[in-house]
C-alpha cells in the first residue's frame, strides 16, 4: 500500500488540454480518491462546485478548477462503470456533480464502510483519518472562500490532502473488512445506486432522504430540541417562510441524537441535503456546540 502523506503533491489544473490528458491518464485505474470544494450562491440559492479532487494511488493529486473549466472534461471518470470513486459522505459529492449535468455511475461511500468497520466517536474524514493514520486534518479552510481567485496555497493543500486520504481511507477500510470477512457486504452498502430524480431550477437533483427510525429522546435531548426550535423560529421569520422549510421537526430529533460536529456529517442527517448544509450547516454546528459547552 503507499504511503498516506499529510502534504501529497497535486497539480492545479486550469488549462482545458492539460485537464482533458489529465482525466485521460485515470481511464486505466480501478479506483480514484475524489472530493469536492463548493461555495453557497446566494442569490440562486444553491451550491456550486469550485474545485473537484481527484486522486489515484500512483502520481499527483488532479485538482480540476471547475470556475476556469468545464464540468463536461470531467464526463470519462464520472460516468465510467469501470473507474470506482471514493469519496467521505459520497451522496454529496454525488450530487455536486450531477447538479453540473453528470451522471456519477460508481460511488463508494468511505463514511459508510467506516461505519461497517469501526467504532468512533465522530465519522467525519478527520476522525477516521485521525484513528487509522494519526494525521490530524485541518478543517478550517472547510469553511473558506472557494469562490475566490487565486486559491491560496493553504487551501490548495487542504484540498489535495482530502482526495489522497479518502483513497487510503477506502484501501485500509476493505483490508479491515476483509480480514473480518464482512467485505462483500459492506461494499454492497457502501456503494451507491445512482438515481434518477427530478432537478431543481438550478439543476441540483432534489432526493428524498429515507425514513430513519427515531428511539424516544431524553428530557436533556430534548431540552436541545427546543433550543434548535428557537433558532429554527428566527430564521424562518428572517427569511419569511413557514419553520418546517428551514428544518423539520424529524430533523431537529435526528440532530440531537446524532449531535454532529462536522459540515460533512450533517449529510447523514435525515432531512439534511447538500443545500441546506450549505446555507445553515455552520449555524447548526453554533448551536449544537454551545448546547453541548452549557450542559
Amino acid at each position: 500500500m503507499a504511503r498516506v502523506e499529510e502534504k501529497p503533491d497535486y497539480l492545479f489544473i486550469t488549462e482545458e488540454a492539460d485537464a482533458i490528458a489529465a482525466v485521460r491518464s485515470l481511464s486505466d485505474e480501478e479506483i480514484v480518491g475524489l472530493d469536492t470544494e463548493t461555495y453557497w450562491e446566494p442569490y440562486a440559492k444553491h451550491s456550486s462546485i469550485s474545485l473537484v479532487q481527484v486522486a489515484a494511488r500512483e502520481g499527483k493529486v488532479l485538482v480540476f478548477d471547475l470556475l476556469a473549466l468545464k464540468a463536461e472534461i470531467l464526463r470519462p471518470l464520472v460516468e465510467s462503470p469501470s473507474i470506482k470513486m471514493a469519496a467521505h459522505n459520497a451522496r454529496f459529492d454525488e450530487a455536486m456533480l450531477a447538479g453540473t449535468g453528470l451522471k456519477p455511475a460508481s460511488f463508494v461511500d468511505t463514511l459508510r464502510l467506516a461505519r461497517s468497520a469501526l467504532r468512533l466517536p465522530s465519522y467525519s474524514l478527520a476522525g477516521v483519518s485521525a484513528h487509522l493514520f494519526g494525521i490530524e486534518l485541518d478543517k478550517s479552510y472547510q469553511k473558506s472562500n472557494w469562490r475566490r481567485r487565486p486559491l491560496t496555497r493553504g487551501q490548495l493543500d487542504y484540498a489535495a490532502l482530502d482526495a489522497h486520504i479518502a483513497l487510503h481511507v477506502y484501501d485500509e477500510l476493505t483490508l479491515i473488512l476483509r480480514e473480518r470477512g464482512r467485505l462483500d457486504a459492506a461494499l454492497r452498502n457502501a456503494t451507491l445506486t445512482p438515481v434518477k430524480e427530478k432537478t431543481d431550477g438550478a439543476g441540483t437533483p432534489r432526493r428524498r432522504a429515507p425514513a430513519i427510525p427515531l428511539r424516544p429522546l431524553t428530557d436533556e435531548e430534548k431540552r436541545v430540541v427546543n433550543v434548535l426550535k428557537r433558532w429554527r423560529f428566527e430564521k424562518a421569520q428572517a427569511e419569511h417562510v413557514p419553520a418546517y422549510m428551514v428544518c423539520p421537526d424529524r430533523t431537529l430529533e435526528h440532530l440531537v441524537i446524532e449531535m454532529p460536529r462536522e459540515l460533512e456529517a450533517l449529510l447523514s442527517i435525515n432531512g439534511l441535503g447538500p443545500s441546506r448544509v450549505e446555507r445553515y450547516g455552520l449555524e447548526i454546528l453554533e448551536a449544537l456546540g454551545q448546547c453541548i459547552k452549557d450542559n
